[in-house]
Formats: C-alpha cells, sequence, structure tokens
C-alpha cells in the first residue's frame, strides 16, 4: 500500500521537475555551444564558423594553462579522498567519530571566497605563520616566499583539501551506516588482520563504490573552479578556467566567442579526467586482485591511524586560524610586520557599513527562496520515489541530481546567460534565485535522500489508518519525523546559495550584488581590511542558517502553528 502523500508523488509534478533541470543544462550547453561555433547575432556574429577554436589554439600558454588545472584538480581531490577514507577508518566506533561529526557543519558551511581569505591571511609572506617565524629567525621585513599565487597552485591545492575533506568524511559516514563494518573487523581481526587493513582490503572498495559520484563531484569542480584562484592563484599562468573568465569579463566583446569555445574545451577537459579515473579505477581493481587475497596481515596500521589523525588535526587547526584571523583583519587598523598584534579599529566596518544593506539583503532574499524552493521540489522527488514506479526511475532521477554538480559551471551558466540575454530577462533578481536552485537542489536532495530511504513507512501507513488521510499522515507524522533533517536541508542549500559566484554574477548581469561578488571583486584590490570584513560576513550568514536550523528544530507545526517539540 502507498503511504506517500498523493499529491507530492504526482508523476508529473516529478516529471516536470526533473525535464526543466535536464531542460536548463542542456539549453545552458546549447547556449554555449552556438558561439563557439561563432553564431552570437546580439554581438554581430551570424555566420557559423570555426574562428573561436582557431584562436583559442593560438592562445600563449594554453598547455600549461589545461595542465595546472589537471595537476592541482586531481591532485586536491585524490589527497581529500585518502585523507578522508583515512579518517573514517581511523574514527569508526570511537570517541573520534562524534567529534568529527560535530566539526563537518561549520567546515561545510563556510563559503569558499571567506575560507580562502582567512588561508592567505595565515601563508601569505606578511602572514601568521611567517610573523611567529619572524621572532625567532630575526625577520624585520616578510619572507620572499611564494606561499599563496605560487606558480605550482599548492595554496590553491590545500583550500580544496581544506573544504573538500569535509564534504567527503560526510558522505562516507552515510555510507558507512548501509556497511556490516561490525562484523567484517570482528572476522578479519579473528583471522590476524590489522584493523587498517581490514578497513584496506574489504571496506574501502565497498565505500568508494558508493561514494564515485561525489567524488567525480569534487573532481569536477576542482578542474573548473574560478573564484578561488582568483585569490588564491596561480596566475602567471593562471588555471585554464580563470582565463575563460577573463576572456568572458573583458570589454572586448570579440572575445565572447573565444570564451565560449574555451567553455566547452573545460568541458571536454573534465569529462576526459572523470573517465580516465574510471580506467584507472578499472585498472586497479585489475593489478589490486592478487594483493586483496595475498594473505598479507599488515604492519603499519598505527603508524597510518595516527598519520590520518594528525593530518586532519592539523585541517581543522588551520581552519580555526583561518576563521580567527578573518576575524582579526575585519577590526585591525595597523598591523606593521612582525608584530603579532595589530591596533584595533572600527574604521573598517564604518566604512563600509552603508554598503552592505543591498549585498546583505540581496544574499538572504535570493538564499531563503532558492533553498525553501530547493527543500519543496526536493521533497517532492523523494516522495515520487516510494511509490513503484519512482523506485524503478530513482537511479536517472538521481544521475540527473547529479549532473548540474558534474558539469563545471562556466560551461552552461555562461550558455545561461546567453539564453537570459536573449529572452531579456537577464538581471531580474528571480532570474538569479532560479539559477541558484539548479545548484541548491541537487545538495538538498542528496542530503535527505538516504533519510527518506530509511523512514519505516510502517508508522505513516498506522496513522494513514487512524486518521483516514493521507496528507495527515505525512503532515502529522512522517513530516515531523523528519523534521530535523529538513531544516538541516534548508539550512545546507542556504549555505550553498549564499557561495554562488558565477550564477549570480551571469544571471544577475553584475547588476545584483551580493556578499559573494562584493568579496571576490576586493580580492584585486588587495584591502586586507576590507577583505576581512567582507569574508567575515560571508562565513557568518551560512553559519547563521545553521544555527535557526538547529533553533527551528526544535519546533514543530502543530494546527499550522509553530510550537514548541516536547520530544527533544
Amino acid at each position: 500500500m502507498d503511504t506517500g502523500l498523493k499529491f507530492l508523488s504526482a508523476n508529473p509534478v516529478t516529471k516536470a521537475v526533473t525535464t526543466l533541470l535536464l531542460l536548463s543544462i542542456l539549453a545552458g550547453i546549447a547556449g554555449t555551444v552556438l558561439p563557439a561555433l561563432n553564431y552570437m547575432p546580439t554581438l554581430g556574429f551570424d555566420r557559423f564558423s570555426l574562428a573561436p577554436w582557431q584562436t583559442l589554439w593560438g592562445t600563449p600558454k594554453l598547455g600549461n594553462m589545461v595542465l595546472l588545472s589537471v595537476f592541482s584538480g586531481v591532485l586536491a581531490t585524490l589527497f581529500s579522498l585518502f585523507l578522508a577514507l583515512g579518517i573514517v577508518s581511523t574514527a569508526w566506533n570511537r570517541p573520534l567519530w562524534q567529534k568529527t561529526q560535530r566539526w563537518l557543519s561549520p567546515m561545510m558551511a563556510a563559503p569558499h571566497v571567506a575560507l580562502a581569505f582567512g588561508l592567505s591571511f595565515v601563508l601569505m609572506p606578511s602572514g601568521l605563520v611567517a610573523r611567529f617565524l619572524a621572532v625567532p629567525l630575526g625577520w624585520s621585513s616578510p619572507p620572499g616566499w611564494h606561499s599563496i599565487q605560487d606558480p605550482y597552485g599548492l595554496g590553491l591545492i590545500l583550500l580544496l583539501v581544506l573544504k573538500e575533506t569535509p564534504f567527503l568524511i560526510f558522505m562516507l559516514m552515510a555510507a558507512v551506516s548501509q556497511l556490516p563494518v561490525r562484523d567484517t573487523l570482528r572476522v578479519g581481526q579473528s583471522l590476524g588482520y590489522q584493523r587498517w587493513l581490514i578497513w584496506m582490503k574489504l571496506l574501502w572498495p565497498r565505500l568508494y563504490s558508493m561514494v564515485r559520484l561525489p567524488v567525480y563531484t569534487l573532481l569536477a569542480f576542482s578542474l573548473s573552479v574560478v573564484d578561488i584562484p582568483l585569490i588564491l592563484g596561480p596566475t602567471n599562468p593562471p588555471l585554464f578556467s580563470v582565463q575563460v573568465f577573463q576572456w568572458l569579463q573583458d570589454a572586448d566583446l570579440t572575445l565572447r566567442t573565444q570564451a565560449a569555445a574555451g567553455s566547452l574545451l573545460l568541458l571536454g577537459l573534465v569529462i576526459a579526467i572523470i573517465s580516465l579515473f574510471i580506467i584507472a579505477e578499472w585498472a586497479l581493481k585489475k593489478a589490486a586482485r592478487h594483493w586483496l587475497t595475498n594473505g598479507y596481515r599488515g604492519q603499519f596500521g598505527t603508524l597510518a591511524e595516527t598519520l590520518s589523525l594528525y593530518i586532519w588535526r592539523s585541517l581543522l587547526a588551520l581552519f580555526c586560524t583561518s576563521t580567527l584571523v578573518l576575524l582579526v583583519w575585519s577590526f585591525a587598523w595597523r598591523w606593521r610586520f612582525p608584530s603579532l598584534w595589530p591596533s584595533w579599529s572600527l574604521r573598517s566596518w564604518e566604512k563600509v557599513g552603508p554598503y552592505l544593506t543591498e549585498p546583505l539583503y540581496n544574499s538572504f532574499i535570493i538564499g531563503v527562496l532558492s533553498s525553501f524552493a530547493a527543500v519543496c521540489l526536493a521533497i517532492i522527488l523523494l516522495e515520487y520515489e516510494k511509490t513503484q514506479r519512482g523506485k524503478r526511475l530513482s537511479k536517472r532521477i538521481r544521475l540527473i541530481m547529479y549532473l548540474p554538480l558534474l558539469l563545471p559551471q562556466m560551461t552552461f551558466v555562461f550558455g545561461i546567460q546567453v539564453l537570459l540575454l536573449w529572452t531579456n530577462i537577464e538581471g531580474h533578481w528571480m532570474a538569479v534565485v532560479t539559477v541558484h536552485l539548479i545548484f541548491v537542489l541537487p545538495y538538498c536532495y542528496l542530503s535527505l535522500v538516504s533519510i527518506w530511504q530509511h523512514y519505516d513507512e510502517r508508522q505513516s501507513l498506522q496513522a494513514q489508518i487512524l486518521s483516514g488521510s493521507r496528507f495527515k499522515a505525512w503532515y502529522k507524522v512522517k513530516l515531523k519525523i523528519l523534521w530535523r533533517p529538513v531544516c538541516s536541508a534548508l539550512a545546507l542549500g542556504f549555505a550553498v546559495s549564499i557561495a554562488q559566484y558565477l550564477p549570480t554574477l551571469f544571471a544577475g548581469a553584475g547588476r545584483i550584488s551580493t556578499i559573494t561578488t562584493e568579496a571576490v571583486s576586493l580580492a584585486s584590490g588587495g584591502n586586507r581590511r576590507l577583505m576581512g570584513v567582507y569574508g567575515l560576513l560571508q562565513m557568518l550568514l551560512p553559519l547563521l542558517g545553521y544555527a535557526l536550523a538547529i533553533a527551528w528544530s526544535g519546533w514543530a507545526f502543530r494546527q499550522f502553528r509553530l510550537v514548541r517539540r516536547l520530544n527533544q
């Protein structure tokens, strides 16, 4: 018997949601393909040709930019994956498990741009690390090292690891709950295998197969990210995604077609690297077959666990230090090197105070609307998956949800901007909300899918028998039981919306400013005080969203009114 909410699980509604999401992605790619073929009538290009591609291949240092993007993206993803696997293996069934879970929310909520500002304040030649070294080493001026905007992108890789590892740990913790870990460890240890080796041989392959798509999304993001490299570099040459963005921002409108070609090349690069990952997985599975069955019991398990633990603690310390330095710089006035403490002042806040109202208002409204709409649509999709037909289509729905995360934002957001320009709705705040929804919906859906799957439908069935109404059974029982995860999904969607840079810039045509767009624009100015103010505000907004979600989850709807929950 179907105990789902009938009006939520209606096939036409679900089909409309998935179709519109898929069509928006395809339309965005189509809007990029046409300019890449030199067809963009609004700029006077009305004949198809391969001129943009010929110009693109002649770009100086094109190969270096592509190789640098591949190096930083692949290295950051692999290191994050192995560190996340190591932390989950070390922390499982230990007090560290709960401690790690408590740190995931603030680390995932912190926007990339704000954390990039904080990390740059720590690592730059006049940053906190250099100040601590200055006194014992006798430095009177900042050292000449390239700790940020370095030619190899090491600062960028560190930031990506700092942001991607918590996400992968979160996904792995959800996957671990679906495996018989306790029994596997008990049997393996009874045969003399070390705990660490049991994880590597028996549990890691199964865990990786369950988080393969999240790993690919992080890989695609690392290869095509734009806002972080604008802050942490490298700059000469830049990452290829940054070069494409610079062509789009150039005053010379003829570079738009070249940028479109570059966006498609970036898409091809992401597809090629993901394909190589798939081939490498197959080859590694073949090559490791003998190692998995050779009976080796392991020797250095304690060392591996200790190393994973220390690296994780180092990332936590770096996260906390970056946040603290961001706070300090927002209230600093003079901070001469090598002094460890600045002179305090509110002048930075007083200076930017009159200009904060519009970005804060836009960020809040766009974030609330997009996250609320995303959670509602995610619930519709999840309720539909409870039906017989929905169970057969659940894998397709999940793949469609992952598509916006697997494709480079630069590729189809640029195409969406072209389409918005043709329809004359570019620059409207509802256009920004709609484009944000493309990226917020997948995160809200993925955060709720596991919880919806594990919900015991017998509770709703019993409530339906007693009340005689599917709506009452869903509203008064299921929604109350799942109220906390729904609030968490709202907070996650709000945090994702706050962090969006390219969708806001392109859909808003530069006329709708948010805290994120203003913060990134300050990166080129080098004013650390203003960067500290905007970076701190950008970090506080998602944390405020999570705080409100925690507070709101302690309440429930009764007779369409919020009342205090008694069963906490």
